[in-house]
């Protein structure tokens, strides 16, 4: 039996290396390798026979620099008799693609598993159960790029029935010292194992980006402070926005309390609209035109995003006086002889 293979290929000038695909079946327990060489970037290429159930194929590029080969796997498909239909699917608030969220918002996996031989007794143990593992990848904190960091987490998942499941409540567990400050994506993935030697099947496999909380620092402006005049120099410096979110200051008249509808500074607006997290630094210009009246003042620092039902959330906040009308008491005394 042969198999016809349809795995993606890229075009070899953009590999820059060398392509081929790794055949891979079990024989009497022992694992039996063979590497096909692709010709093109482009159309089929015939297996070795299979003489099992199934073989797991996977598409690889590979470089050598300073005389060091090294292996980039790009594709994986699993082909056999009773293999089951299985999909990953990532569910986040943000409808973007690929899936992403934040740090401190649980992401949904949905996985579908159809034609699973459970209830067939004829049928070999491997092809009654499907396991499902949980991995990572961290990003670099500043430029967002992957590390080549990773791992899998300790637990495991089996099942062995046909279904929709799912589960919209998954926190994120990525390492770092600062929960909502980490970078990075968490993997589901789905494996069939045809015998206790032979490499593990991959079916099904999904991820979701994981970007840290945005965060916002008030500069020159002192918290409960008196001044005698508008303060001119106010600034704030932003960090982590979301990719997708738009910030901004508002002001309003009394103390902070939150849900309050004030003035936006139309010169501290910032939007977004990308694939990773930004940085800004910004002037609380136009005080002037706001800050008509003595009294108390609140500014804060919101930002809009996939999340909160879309409504704005706090980053900063900073309250203050403004008493710029000065009392003088004076007495008028005179001197008789």
């Amino acid at each position: 039996m042969f198999a016809r293979l349809s795995l993606f290929l890229l075009s070899a000038s953009l590999l820059q290396g060398a392509d081929f695909i790794r055949q891979i079946h079990s024989v009497a327990g022992q694992a039996i390798i063979y590497d096909i060489p692709t010709a093109g970037d482009q159309g089929h290429v015939n297996s070795r026979p299979l003489t099992t159930d199934s073989a797991i194929f996977q598409l690889y590029t590979s470089t050598t620099t300073n005389n060091v080969t090294t292996l980039k796997k790009l594709d994986e498909k699993t082909v056999g008799t009773f293999l089951p239909q299985v999909t990953v699917q990532a569910l986040s608030e943000d409808p973007y693609f690929p899936p992403r969220t934040r740090a401190d918002k649980p992401y949904g996996m949905r996985i579908t598993i159809a034609g699973m031989q459970a209830a067939n007794s004829g049928s070999p143990e491997y092809a009654r159960k499907v396991s499902v593992t949980r991995s990572y990848k961290l990003y670099d904190p500043a430029t967002f790029i992957p590390t080549g960091a990773g791992g899998e987490y300790a637990d495991s998942f089996v099942f062995r029935e046909n279904g929709t499941f799912t589960d919209n409540a998954i926190l994120q567990r990525l390492p770092g010292t600062s929960p909502s400050k980490v970078s990075g994506e968490e993997s589901f993935t789905v494996y069939l194992q045809p015998t206790g030697s032979s490499p593990q099947s991959e079916l099904a496999k999904a991820s979701v980006q994981i970007w840290p909380v945005a965060d916002a620092a008030i500069s020159n402006l002192v918290q409960d402070y008196i001044y005698k005049f508008v303060p001119p120099d106010g600034s704030v410096v932003l960090n982590d926005l979301y990719p997708k979110s738009v910030t901004y200051a508002q002001v309003y008249k009394g103390p902070q309390v939150t849900g309050s509808v004030g003035i936006p500074l139309p010169d501290t607006v910032v939007a977004y609209d990308t694939y990773a997290p930004q940085k800004a630094q910004l002037a609380l210009s136009g005080l002037e035109e706001v800050l008509q009246d003595d009294g108390q003042y609140t500014i804060e620092i919101l930002t809009i995003t996939p999340f909160n039902n879309g409504a704005p959330e706090i980053l900063a906040h900073v309250s203050f006086f403004l008493k710029r009308d000065l009392s003088i008491r004076s007495s008028v005394t005179t001197m008789e002889q």
